[in-house]
């Protein structure tokens, strides 16, 4: 649809617990006050899901209408797989009762938008990097990669402007099955993987959150220290491969665990000396609204 002076932008970040909503005008600006979130559970049903889906886009639209504004794109950021160009979810892991749906058609039919209404998915992961090159810490760098860790271990990297992707749309490297120990990268570099570092450095409390470890490493407490030293030890020996090859010169940190990159920043950029191309090693500038930035580079 043509762009209007009354059109917004409504903005979708799928995560697996909450889908993260924002308004943008139609010259990429975030709307303030205009920030919600719906619980989505990756682990519903079709029509838990879809519901959930339906609801975010019944409070966009009616956010939109009480600032006289009219809903003309909508972005939706997803974890993969996912055929992005199509707004087809692939995933067996979660929001597996969705598999094969296309979302773009589901959302184009809802009552509260036009039926020509714009609908564009994007990888999570690459929305929070475009995010950052747009109007973040990744802006005027040539050679820049994006490491995502939260309930998982994201990678996504962008080229001399030009983002690498999969034939799907998804990032176009993929680091998290990178072996590791007794299992991958991600089983050590997560949510699940911070948590075992922890037990495995003497942390006792088997039902403990990040954030929890991440308050008591703060704190000073020594096993919690220790084991955001050794993820970030872990991390920066996979990544310095990758870097090397890639000739990465600024890496950025997203991913709600990456809120406390201090706490592994030492050791990772211990690992990481040898990467001659590296300029710059620093979290996102948007940790939490990088993904909207991205997304709104694509409608």
């Amino acid at each position: 649809m043509a762009s209007k002076t009354n059109s917004c932008k409504l903005l979708f970040d799928v995560g697996g617990t909450f889908l993260k909503a924002i308004l943008a005008d139609t010259c990429g600006n975030l709307l303030t006050g205009t920030a919600y979130e719906v619980a989505i559970a990756s682990d519903g049903t079709r029509e838990e899901i879809t519901c959930a889906i339906a609801e975010a886009v019944a409070q966009g639209a009616s956010l939109a209408r009480g600032r006289g504004l009219t809903v003309t794109g909508v972005g939706v950021d997803f974890p993969g797989p996912f055929d992005y160009a199509e707004g087809i979810p692939l995933m067996d892991h979660k929001f597996r009762a969705i598999k094969g749906m296309d979302l773009r058609d589901f959302i184009k039919s809802l009552p509260e938008l036009d039926s020509e209404v714009e609908v564009r998915f994007m990888h999570d992961v690459n929305a929070a990097l475009m995010g950052e090159i747009s109007s973040g810490n990744g802006r005027g760098a040539e050679r820049v990669a994006l490491v995502t860790i939260g309930t998982g271990l994201g990678f996504g990297c962008s080229l001399q402007g030009k983002l690498q992707l999969s034939d799907t749309g998804a990032p176009g490297i993929s680091i998290f099955r990178t072996p590791c120990g007794d299992g991958i990268l991600e089983d050590y570099v997560s949510k699940r993987g911070i948590t075992r570092l922890y037990h495995e450095a003497g942390g006792a409390e088997q039902e403990i959150t990040v954030a929890e470890i991440a308050g008591r490493a703060f704190g000073g407490d020594a096993n919690a220290i220790a084991a955001f030293k050794r993820a970030g030890s872990i991390l920066g020996k996979a990544l310095a491969p990758v870097l090397g090859e890639l000739m990465i010169d600024t890496l950025l940190f997203g991913g709600q665990i990456s809120k406390s990159f201090e706490l592994f920043e030492a050791s990772l950029r211990e690992e990481l000396k040898g990467v001659a191309s590296l300029r710059s090693i620093t979290p996102a500038r948007h940790i939490s609204q990088a993904p909207f930035h991205g997304l709104i580079s694509i409608l």
